[in-house]
């Protein structure tokens, strides 16, 4: 008989919200419970709303100000004073159209409110014009795959939110053309995954800059590269030398001395721990303001997620493969040009290349799983774990590590574009 673990693992995903300027405004939080690679739904839904805001502490950076946690709370949960565990300044919650309109519910949303909090309704169907609903709510969601009475139903809908002074946001924006769409009809906050894919406008060229960037994220692709030719790629950029000093001297690191040059950096920090800022701050300087700071996000999100399950799975040799895989495998939105283009100024081997292309073979489970999560398709994900033949729970454990990572990284990288919060 297996032994039952004395601990259920918790696993919030979340999903950006995009501003007109593509930085990041807020995020949807999504509960699963893992086990035995499968995904269910609480069959109690202040149960599963309670689980939700009991992960949320864990990533706090996404839930302070300037970001909103935005979390799909029924009406049983909103009349037990759920939202009111983490205050008005974190939780935006969102409710359902369909949710019925007694008297007590409609209190509880009064008193909502009255002490501060914003809410959103995702509406599934128009409502009557004189639903309460409208007359309570800051932010209304519009479904852009599936919009209730089709496009002509939608424009209508949109006409007539707007009018009222509600904020519009357009989710499940899959293109830059739904995009497009959802802000003619007065949609300013967006949530999809249109923003990881390229906007190829003409035919962009690599800049002699992005090449030298190319460059370094070259070398950095080895194990260990020798010494003297990491110290002698930084000291060729003098912007790349003063932000590696900075870095070092930092909190983050916290090195015992103070270093003074880049040869004393290198040798100080440690080759793990260095590569893996250098490669996120490379990144950093060749995606587009606008995109930089969820794109950087979600990168370096995803390389530190494989890296956490290569550990886990037993596949430690393909542990650095993997945590690069995760960090180039959004170049193509960030250098708005397609992958192949990008991957000919790089040196790597068939399989990265096929991986980071689209084609099946060995890495395209982990970039097959790693969409699903940020999708929320729970199923599709599964279906990977159990291809990879992932130990149980560990897709959730290393998914909250990674995410918790990737703020702690970009928080402390100086000077990093298109930063959204303070």
């Amino acid at each position: 008989m297996m032994r039952q673990p004395h601990y259920e693992t918790l696993f919030v995903a979340r999903q950006p919200v995009l501003d007109t300027a593509r930085n990041t405004w807020g995020y949807f939080h999504y509960y699963r419970r893992c086990m035995d690679h499968t995904y269910s739904e609480f069959t109690d839904p202040v149960q599963a709303t309670l689980s939700v805001i009991q992960c949320l502490p864990a990533c706090m950076d996404t839930c302070a100000l300037p970001h909103k946690a935005l979390i799909h709370l029924p009406g049983p949960a909103l009349m037990a004073g759920v939202p009111k565990a983490l205050g008005a300044g974190c939780v935006l919650p969102v409710l359902a159209h369909d949710d019925l309109l007694d008297p007590d519910y409609l209190e509880a949303l009064k008193g909502l409110r009255a002490e501060g909090y914003e809410l959103a309704l995702d509406l599934a169907d128009p409502l009557p014009p004189d639903s309460p609903l409208l007359d309570l709510v800051n932010i209304v969601i519009l479904d852009m795959r599936d919009p209730a009475g089709g496009p002509n139903g939608l424009a209508a809908t949109a006409r007539e939110l707007s009018a009222r002074g509600l904020t519009l946001l357009a989710k499940r924006v899959e293109s830059f053309e739904a995009e497009r769409l959802a802000r003619s009809l007065g949609c300013t906050l967006f949530a999809g995954h249109f923003f990881r894919e390229p906007q190829t406008l003409t035919q962009r060229k690599v800049s002699a800059a992005e090449t030298t960037r190319m460059n370094l994220l070259n070398l950095l692709s080895n194990p260990e590269p020798p010494t003297d030719r990491l110290v002698a790629a930084i000291e060729a950029d003098a912007s790349v030398s003063y932000r590696v000093l900075g870095m070092l001297n930092s909190a983050h690191f916290g090195l015992l001395k103070k270093v003074s040059s880049v040869r004393q950096a290198v040798l100080l920090a440690g080759w793990t721990q260095l590569s893996a800022w250098l490669r996120v701050m490379v990144m950093a300087d060749m995606t587009p303001s606008t995109k930089a700071r969820q794109l950087l996000h979600l990168s370096a999100q995803r390389a530190k997620f494989f890296e956490l399950l290569a550990v886990a799975s037993e596949r430690r040799d393909q542990a650095d493969c993997l945590f690069l895989l995760g960090l180039l495998s959004l170049l193509p939105a960030m250098l708005d040009m397609p992958m192949d283009r990008v991957l000919a100024k790089l040196a790597l081997d068939d399989d990265m290349r096929a991986g980071l292309c689209g084609q099946p073979g060995l890495y395209a489970p982990w970039l097959g799983m790693a969409q699903a999560i940020e999708d929320t398709r729970w199923d599709d994900m599964a279906e990977y774990a159990l291809k990879l033949s992932l130990p149980t729970g560990s897709v959730a454990e290393a998914y909250n590590a990674s995410f918790q990572w990737a703020d702690r990284l970009l928080s402390a990288l100086p000077g990093a574009v298109g930063r959204t919060r303070p």
